[in-house]
């Protein structure tokens, strides 16, 4: 929580003259604190995107080692790998960004936005765990050893990751 406090005061300090008055219209600063959240969780989110599309040059090479070693059997498995990065991909770029309208019945509040960033926070290591794993991968392959231990603890991960965004959807629904 502290460290979006911190970026948010990040924000509020590089403001102009003329957005600093506003806020102390009445309601008008949480107004902004709330978007500004928002703005940065999903900064935050295309971030953890970008890191997890460097593994799609890993994957094409992995399969191009399988290939040319004859294990075209193993590929099936980096095509599950693939598609499970893809999906993740899709979910931090598409995942909800807590915004609640004037009228809905359920608001978002600072705190709840806090909660997100945190749980958005915490996936950063776990991104940057799978793409070492991948790394590791393409060191295995590139040494034709077996890697499918490697797949598998990708695997793992990619739906560990995947359960934690259903957890994080079930948080801005309750």
């Amino acid at each position: 929580m502290g460290d979006l406090q911190e970026k948010l005061n990040e924000v509020k300090s590089n403001e102009s003259f003329l957005e600093k008055i506003k806020r102390w219209i009445p309601g008008y600063d949480g107004y902004v604190n709330r978007d500004n959240s928002r703005e940065l969780d999903t900064m935050l989110r295309n971030k953890l995107a970008e890191m997890l599309e460097v593994n799609k040059t890993v994957i094409k090479n992995v399969t191009l080692n399988l290939s040319k070693n004859g294990k075209l059997f193993q590929t099936a498995d980096i095509e599950k790998i693939d598609k499970k990065n893809e999906t993740v991909i899709g979910k931090l770029k598409s995942a909800s960004r807590g915004y609640s309208g004037a009228f809905d019945v359920k608001k978002i509040k600072e705190a709840e936005l806090n909660k997100i960033y945190e749980f958005d926070t915490c996936l950063l290591s776990d991104v940057t765990k799978i793409n070492k794993m991948f790394e590791e991968l393409q060191t295995m392959s590139d040494a034709n050893n077996d890697i499918s231990i490697n797949i598998k603890q990708i695997s793992s991960t990619q739906d560990y990751i995947l359960k934690m965004f259903d957890e994080r959807e079930m948080l801005l629904k309750n």
